[in-house]
């Protein structure tokens, strides 16, 4: 059964437009999450993070500006996100310069080894994402975290 999922949520002191922007935008994407980023970040077209001989395909299904960005993964990557989905749902907070990032990733079989792998990728992804918008750097796969 799939119904496992990653939940993860952060605040980071960002506008809801740049959170938005480093989720849809290829090169912001390179600098939070995985260097080698291509594809296209439109409704139905594909994303492509490569990690040597590995290409994890992401197809866009949905685009909110400044509310929500989802994926599926394809067939192509890691078998275990196969039939999964990936969820980021943007807030905006009490302050003007802040805003909540919800992060989903769901549809997991209940006995995927790398669960818990994966959950602690997400978050490590997610300050990645957060100290990109607020310092300027972030930390792409692979980092001193990721070891």
């Amino acid at each position: 059964m799939a119904n496992t999922e990653i939940w993860h949520e952060i605040t980071i002191k960002a506008s809801p437009r740049d959170v938005y922007q480093a989720l849809t935008d290829l090169e912001k994407l390179a600098q939070w999450w995985i260097p080698d980023t291509r594809g296209e970040s439109s409704i139905g077209k594909t994303l492509e993070f490569r990690i040597g001989d590995l290409c994890q395909e992401m197809q866009v299904m949905l685009l909110q500006p400044n509310e929500r960005v989802g994926w599926q993964p394809t067939e192509t990557g890691l078998p275990d996100w196969t039939g999964t989905r990936v969820a980021f749902t943007i807030a905006p907070q009490e302050t003007d310069d802040r805003a909540s990032v919800q992060f989903r990733h769901s549809g997991y079989r209940e006995d995927i080894a790398a669960f818990g792998v994966y959950s602690m990728s997400w978050a490590i992804r997610l300050i990645s994402l957060k100290d990109l918008l607020e310092k300027g750097t972030g930390h792409p796969f692979p980092n001193e975290w990721d070891s």
